[in-house]
């Protein structure tokens, strides 16, 4: 055989095995734990958002309570502070006075000046 038949001869392919088919292995997982943990993440969570929630409406409630109270406090404060005033007012405190025996003088009031020292000593000694 020449170098050209020897390469263009048909070559015998290598022996593969037999194939045979293989029974099918049950591999799946068992969804039962998978399904027990999803509805354990969710039972979870719907309850951290109940309590998430309770919370939040008694701190909004608490809120409330501290609102109103406050505008009491406020309301009462101004009242107080309108009593001061009226009691305060110069009309008010002649009145009392005159109550509590006080009498007006006649004269005005005198000023007394005392005199300045010219050497500048606060004690006057010297």
């Amino acid at each position: 055989m020449s170098a050209a038949e020897r390469a263009y001869a048909p070559v015998a392919a290598p022996r593969r095995p037999a194939l045979r088919s293989v029974q099918a292995r049950a591999s799946r997982a068992p969804r039962a734990p998978f399904v027990v943990l999803v509805l354990l993440v969710l039972g979870i969570g719907l309850i951290g958002l109940l309590v998430l929630n309770t919370a939040l409406q008694q701190g909004a409630f608490e809120l409330g309570e501290l609102q109103s109270t406050t505008d009491e406090l406020r309301d009462r404060q101004t009242e107080l502070a309108d009593r001061v005033a009226a009691r305060s007012a110069p009309d008010a405190l002649a009145d009392q006075a005159v109550r509590m025996g006080m009498v007006a003088s006649e004269e005005p009031p005198t000023f007394l000046e005392l005199p300045r020292s010219s050497s500048g000593d606060a004690g006057g000694a010297g």
